[in-house]
This record gives structure tokens, sequence and C-alpha cells, in this order.
């Protein structure tokens, strides 16, 4: 899997490895060149027309990041999830509502990873009155309480922005720190990787994550019994999984040792748009609006 920015980098070494053997071929200095060129002609034509369809997904794909606003929206989501600064979320947030850069389905997508943070905090509901302002639906803005009924700190089990005690806040900051951060719009990390990288390397919480002994893998005593190591594993997502979730299991399998591998399943791909129509139907199954 790769993300935009690795998209355009193989794009470009493509045609620059065609653009070479087009060069190459352009100096026919003897029959045997040419009988080679003759041969190699249908390849070059098949690239050709494979480049030509990549060359055009990628600029659409730009012309729609460019057209929503994907840039900027991205990043500070990106900051918002990864970093505690309230005080300039906030700010940051308001200033994208405000501004005329990105779509109205950004400025939901906005807030709600900002109630998600913060969901106890008194500038949501000026957020909400700026969403109105900007012309969006009341149901669309009834999706905050629907997440934060379905999300918030109530009724996780996990510390799923690491900012719960400042035990996990400084672990992550930390961590930010020494591993540095390669692309801004790839910082966060899923919950579903740190499950997984703890199942394979057999430190999931049995109070958390019971199982059932089978296939030879018994249960002991002691840190040998706890820290036992996983091959293989298959984790299925009821509910369904993201792209972001696919990303990070494809990334740990790149870097696992000794052949270990975990294959993601689930019952549906969710982007941001699907998970919040479930969110919305099960409120109205609930009752709840």
């Amino acid at each position: 899997l790769a993300n935009f920015g690795d998209l355009g980098s193989s794009i470009q070494h493509y045609v620059a490895e065609y653009q070479k053997q087009m060069e190459n071929a352009a100096t026919i200095d003897s029959i045997e060149q040419a009988t080679r060129f003759s041969d190699q002609y249908p390849e070059f034509r098949r690239r050709k027309d494979s480049i030509s369809k990549h060359v055009a997904i990628t600029s659409e794909f730009k012309r729609l990041v460019n057209v929503n606003g994907l840039y900027g929206a991205s990043q500070l989501e990106q900051e918002i999830v990864c970093s505690d600064s309230q005080q300039e979320h906030f700010k940051a947030v308001v200033d994208m509502l405000r501004g005329e850069d990105i779509t109205n389905m950004e400025r939901l997508r906005l807030v709600l990873l900002y109630a998600l943070k913060y969901e106890n905090d008194h500038s949501i509901s000026d957020l909400r009155r700026l969403l109105r302002d900007r012309g969006l639906a009341d149901e669309q803005i009834a999706l905050i309480d629907q997440l934060l009924r379905y999300a918030g700190q109530s009724v996780r089990s996990v510390d799923l922005f690491q900012n719960k005690s400042f035990v996990s806040r400084t672990k992550a900051a930390i961590t930010r720190q020494v591993q540095g951060v390669e692309n801004v719009y790839t910082q966060h990390r899923s919950h579903l990787m740190t499950v997984a990288d703890n199942l394979m390397k057999g430190r999931l919480k049995e109070s958390s994550y019971p199982f059932l002994d089978s296939g030879g893998y018994h249960r002991s005593s002691g840190a040998a019994g706890r820290e036992q190591r996983v091959p293989r594993a298959v984790i299925f997502v009821v509910g369904g999984a993201t792209y972001e979730e696919a990303r990070d299991i494809a990334e740990l399998n790149r870097v696992a040792e000794g052949g270990r591998s975990v294959v993601l399943g689930g019952t549906t791909i969710h982007n941001s748009m699907s998970f919040l129509t479930d969110v919305a139907q099960l409120s109205m199954r609930t009752g709840q609006e």
C-alpha cells in the first residue's frame, strides 16, 4: 500500500525509466539494434499505454486533493490526533472552518476529530455554531453527539489518543521525537496496529483479550508463557476495517521477522463517509438523535 506522495514518486520513476529506454531505442546504428528494437516495440507500446493511464489517474487524484483542500485539512487532522495542544488546535480548526479552501465534509470531519479528542471542552459548542453558519444541516451536526455516544471517553476501553495519563503522554512524545516524522500526512498509527504487534509478540493482556487454547498453544505461567510469539494470525473486524488499518498491517508484515504475518479481514472496508453512515444508522435503531 502506498500513500499519495509515494505514488507520485513511483510514477515519476516509471516515466523516467521509460524515457531512458526510448532514448536508447532512438540511437539505432546497426541492423542488430534495429531488429532488437522491432522485437521490443510491442513492449514499448504497452508500457507507454500503462504510463498514460497511471499519469491520468494520478492527475485526477491531485485535482481532487486540491479542489477539496485535502493537504491543509489532512495535516490538521494528523496534528489533532497525534499531539496535545488544545488551544492551537481550536484556533486552527476555526480558521479552517471559516476559510474557503475545504468542503463542508472536511469541515465536519475536523470537528468530529476535535470533539473526540476534547469532548468535554466547551469550545465544541462554538464549532457547532460555525458548522451551522457554513450551511451544514442539523442531521449532519447531530453526528457529533452520535459519534461521542458511540466512541466517546465513557465507552472507550483504550487510551485512543495516548493522553489519559502522564506516562502515556510522555511515552507518545518520546516516541515521536525518537522516530521522527517521515510524512506529516501519515503520522498516525491505528490502535489495531498496536494490538496486532502485541499479539505477534505474545504481549496481549489476557484480561482484555481472552483466548481459548488450541492448535498447540497452551497457557503457561510466567513471562515465557505470556510472551510466546505467534507465527501467523488472522484479525477480523466485525463492523469493518479501515484503509489506514490495512496500511498499518501491511507495514507490520513488511518488517516482521521469521516469516510471521497477519491477515486482516472485516465485514467491509470503511472510509469516513461509510463509517459515519453506520454511526447515524446505529443511533436511529436505538432511538437516539
